[in-house]
């Protein structure tokens, strides 16, 4: 697994998970500051146990990458019962055919980290207010052997994955974001949503 891959996406996974909570207005506006990443202004929770949290989801991430085992991320919103209801999701794949010499200064894959922060700050107003008693889950699409080995590595053996009980139903309706490639992988990106969301106009 390409290093670098690994960890710009974690990086950029980042920026989105922090970016996604100030948008969704799940945690008072007051508790995130401003930053510049890509060129453009992002946001970042000041909240210790939300940043220990996705901090944490982030190393499971790093790991699970590095195995080439990781299929999917989502971000749910969820409901008091932590029942996922509106999910960003990012589905990676491996290209079967890579030119390492192609944007080797990362320069248009900065571009495209730059487009899908904007994108996700435009889509944001379509969006009705969540309940005040909403949370977040960051799920991950992977395999067993990569559970067992994420619970046995030092710095994660306090943080284990737990897997989900149920079957997670399909959603029908999908807001594509953007599809953009970092070195030899591909990274899909959009929006699944309750069948009875409507979108705001």
């Amino acid at each position: 697994m390409d290093a670098c891959f690994v960890d710009v996406t974690v990086e950029f996974l980042a920026v989105a998970f922090h970016s996604i909570l100030y948008y969704a207005s799940i945690y008072p506006r007051v508790i995130f500051e401003t930053r510049k990443k890509y060129s453009v202004v992002v946001y970042r929770c000041l909240h210790p146990d939300v940043n220990l949290y996705i901090d944490r989801c982030l190393k499971s991430i790093a790991e699970a990458l590095k195995t080439d085992e990781l299929h999917r991320v989502e971000f749910a919103v969820t409901d008091t019962s932590f029942t996922p209801g509106i999910k960003f999701v990012f589905d990676f794949e491996r290209m079967a055919a890579y030119d390492d010499t192609a944007d080797a200064y990362l320069v248009r894959c900065e571009q495209n980290l730059r487009a899908f922060c904007l994108l996700l700050a435009s889509v944001s107003q379509k969006f009705n207010g969540f309940p005040a008693d909403s949370s977040f889950g960051i799920y991950l699409y992977t395999n067993e052997s990569i559970e067992v080995a994420l619970a046995s590595m030092p710095h994660l053996e306090d943080f284990p994955l737990i897997e989900a009980e149920e079957e997670v139903e399909e959603m029908d309706n999908i807001m594509p974001l953007r599809r953009f490639s970092i070195r030899n992988y591909s990274i899909d990106t959009y929006i699944e949503l309750p069948k009875p969301w409507t979108f705001c106009s």
